[in-house]
């Protein structure tokens, strides 16, 4: 990206990350845990390497030169994958996530940072030859009210799926990550097929359906918390805030 200035990549930054951060702030106000800030920070970093790490892989799939469809669920496939496995090798170990809410909490930080990078670059070549910034405005709304929240809602399925099997042991938390992920990657599969029909129809039916989807997760999430507050409960100890 030799020649982008650096006010492009100011705005660029400013306009992929502030908005992760606000979701940011959503998720940790519905969360009744206390993970380390630390690990959270880690986790939002690594989900920024994530985006990195699949630069090449997602140009060596462009080279294949697939259909359009089959693309888009490699690419789809590559991504939740990515997202998971970089929070699992950073934060799944039983000192970090100590209760049924803390995967799904490291899983969408980690996804944040994924989506902040991964705005951050979409958003430099619509700021370095907008001619208006209404133009500019637009690309960021859209990567806020769909992108971010894909990659929110993708993971935050998984982390419920874990937490839903949080007593069944090691290998239950697998087999649950394992569905959660194979849902993520059909919601993500749907959500660019509706998308990269570049038509107004299709971009409300893609917004629109991942927002219902991200309703449903959240009220989810508050059952899963108050789960939390039983098990807690039935073992004695102080519940957690």
């Amino acid at each position: 990206m030799a020649g982008i200035s650096l006010t492009t990549w100011a705005f660029a930054i400013l306009g992929g990350m502030v908005p992760t951060f606000l979701w940011l702030w959503f998720w940790m106000s519905q969360s009744d845990g206390d993970a380390p800030h630390g690990l959270l920070i880690l986790g939002y970093i690594g989900g920024m390497l994530g985006v990195l790490v699949l630069l090449p892989l997602n140009s060596f799939v462009a080279k294949m030169n697939l259909p359009t469809r089959e693309i888009t669920i490699v690419y789809a496939i590559l991504e939740e994958l990515a997202k998971v496995m970089i929070i699992a090798l950073l934060a799944f170990n039983p000192r970090a996530c100590n209760d049924a809410t803390d995967y799904t909490i490291y899983l969408v930080t980690g996804a944040l940072g994924f989506s902040a990078l991964e705005n951050t670059l979409y958003l430099i070549n619509p700021i370095a030859h907008a001619t208006d910034i209404g133009s500019v405005v637009i690309s960021g709304n859209l990567r806020f009210f769909g992108a971010t929240v894909l990659h929110t809602v993708t993971v935050a399925i998984v982390g419920i799926a874990i937490g839903i099997a949080y007593p069944l042991g090691k290998f239950g938390k697998f087999v649950a990550g394992t569905l959660g992920i194979a849902g993520g990657v059909l919601i993500h599969i749907m959500f660019n097929t509706y998308i990269t029909q570049n038509t107004r129809q299709g971009t409300i039916i893609a917004i629109a359906g991942i927002w219902s989807i991200a309703i449903v997760i959240i009220l989810i999430f508050d059952r899963l918390k108050e789960y939390q507050r039983q098990v807690t409960a039935a073992a004695g100890q102080a519940p957690r805030h």
